[in-house]
């Protein structure tokens, strides 16, 4: 049986805490289960799992380096060359990092490295039933989504526990940080493209502690493929007529993004006399066949905010891509996206967030920005 190192393996009976956050759900919830399909309750692996995702995507926008937990290029904590660290060496997060870490493992876990905290839910959420989505094409063939089982709507307490006393490698605060970005910006749990995951936290949380645990990685990477603050845009939406938005919002819009894509997919290809296969639409906003692909595109259900109804997107559109040709690429999907939104939802000037965006009066550096989306007070 693989020894793991002892400091590892220990795991105090009294540290310090943030104080427990409340969420209340604002469109449905899904963590997974035991049972595929099924989500019982709200499952602390499925939270960490969108926690990581998303922590993921800050430290790559800092330029961190971020290992995947079991891809190609996995985090593995090396014990002999761990072994051969000092003491006080094997607290120095640059040290374990030559050691196969990463700024990410470092803190959620990797193959020899336990997670630096663990996430305790009061779960007072119930059962949620919901109804099929059919939504008018045009044509004789609506579009349907079909939701067999139900998901979870409510209130959850999470509870956040350091497993180290060692501050220079986690903090707590971090981690509720964290859950108040993605609370502003993004979806809590799974299935955020069926619209799932926004939560309200019921207290004020301080990004503050994110902010500055981000503003010390050292920066030694970029990645042009994958999703990262740089290539991410955040938006909020409100019906044109200042009305609610209907149930079937969410989806209408996004068969109007991916219809969109697909005809000017075939308009450009047409004028190159080739013939258009759809690879373009499928690959932002994902498919089933003939090759699965997520979609880089996530829409919100309906919800309140300001007494306003209100859908949130939000997706990461990679910079470069053998996807793209001489008609495609980055900008011009982002230009589509952006005019089809402009001319058929209300939009504010601000309620379209995003690094290096083209309207030169917003910020646009990285520090900026990331200030920005972590509501950090410049003063």
């Amino acid at each position: 049986m693989r020894q793991e190192p002892e400091n590892i393996l220990q795991m105090p009976n009294s540290l310090q805490k943030v104080p427990p956050i409340t969420l209340s759900t604002l469109t449905p919830l899904w963590t997974g289960g035991p049972q595929a399909g099924v989500v019982d309750r709200i499952h602390e692996t499925g939270m960490i799992g969108s926690l990581r995702w998303w922590f993921e995507v800050l430290v790559r926008g800092v330029g961190g380096k971020v290992l995947s937990p079991n891809g190609e290029k996995c985090a593995i904590l090396d014990l002999e060359k761990y072994k051969k660290l000092t003491t006080q060496q094997k607290n120095d997060p640059e040290k374990l990092k030559e050691c196969g870490l990463c700024d990410v493992s470092l803190i959620f876990g990797a193959t020899n490295w336990k997670r630096k905290f663990r996430l305790e839910i009061e779960d007072y959420t119930s059962d949620i039933h919901l109804r099929n989505i059919s939504v008018n094409t045009g044509s004789n063939k609506p579009a349907k989504w079909f939701f067999n089982n139900q998901a979870r709507e409510g209130n959850l307490t999470l509870k956040i526990i350091p497993l180290t006393r060692d501050r220079n490698l986690f903090d707590p605060a971090i981690i509720a940080a964290l859950v108040k970005f993605v609370s502003d910006w993004g979806g809590l749990g799974a299935r955020n493209q069926m619209g799932f995951g926004i939560v309200r936290p019921e207290q004020a949380l301080d990004a503050r502690p994110l902010y500055e645990h981000l503003a010390r990685i050292r920066k030694q990477a970029t990645n042009q493929q994958l999703p990262s603050l740089d290539n991410m845009f955040f938006v909020l939406l409100k019906p044109q007529d200042q009305s609610r938005f209907d149930p079937e919002a969410s989806f209408t819009l996004k068969h109007e993004l991916r219809k969109k894509i697909q005809e000017e997919e075939k308009r450009t290809a047409q004028l190159q006399s080739k013939n258009p296969d759809d690879t373009l639409s499928h690959f932002i906003m994902g498919t089933i066949k003939p090759e699965k692909l997520a979609s880089k595109i996530f829409i919100s259900r309906p919800f309140d905010k300001d007494e306003t109804s209100t859908i949130r997107l939000w997706g990461w559109l990679p910079k470069q891509s053998s996807r793209y040709d001489s008609s495609w690429n980055r900008q011009s999907i982002r230009q589509l996206i952006y005019q089809h939104i402009e001319q058929n939802y209300h939009i504010e000037p601000d309620d379209w967030v995003e690094l290096n965006h083209p309207d030169p009066k917003l910020k646009n550096s990285e520090d900026e920005f990331l200030k920005t989306l972590l509501s950090i007070d410049e003063g």
